[in-house]
């Protein structure tokens, strides 16, 4: 009798780990639900506004330094990337990408979650997708700089600001 009750026990204690490692997914207990994504710029002040990617939906905006929580899944096994702007007076404005990447704990299903894992909980919970980068710091270029670099315009600047090597490249117009 006292085998048939360790037997129980031994089949007990598998059914219970079975039934958690297939009934969860390894990203869904690792990731969770949506990620933490922190824009600084330099210098800082300067208008974040976020879009998704695919519908230019601002889900965002705000002042930097700041730190967002983004949903990471558009949809079953799809990924959500936004576009970041940047916008600051005077400065150049910049967009970045933040994409949507494979967690490497989706990998984790096939060890610990199973197929139940990889082919449910983690595609419909979105998981199995991080955002990268998860922290974005930017430094803007000055708007005369920008100018300077492209050729697209000019900048008024005072004589007795300048440096003799610049006086020194400076063309005379009558």
């Amino acid at each position: 009798m006292q085998i048939h009750q360790h037997l129980l026990r031994a089949f007990c204690v598998v059914s219970v780990v079975s039934v958690v490692a297939l009934t969860g997914g390894c990203a869904s207990i690792v990731n969770g639900g949506s990620r933490t994504v922190t824009l600084t710029t330099q210098p800082a002040g300067a208008k974040a506004t976020i879009t998704k990617s695919d519908t230019d939906n601002t889900v965002h905006s705000g002042l930097t330094p700041l730190t967002v929580s983004l949903e990471p899944k558009r949809g079953y096994f799809k990924g959500q990337s936004y576009s970041v702007r940047f916008e600051l007076a005077g400065y150049k404005t910049e967009e970045v990408t933040l994409r949507a990447e494979l967690s490497g704990w989706y990998w984790g299903n096939i060890l610990f979650g199973g197929l139940l894992g990889m082919l449910v909980v983690d595609p419909v919970t979105g998981s199995m997708w991080n955002l990268s980068p998860a922290q974005l710091d930017r430094t803007l270029t000055s708007q005369q700089a920008a100018l300077l670099q492209t050729g697209d315009g000019f900048v008024v600047a005072l004589v007795s600001e300048m440096s003799e090597a610049e006086r020194a490249r400076l063309i005379k117009i009558r």
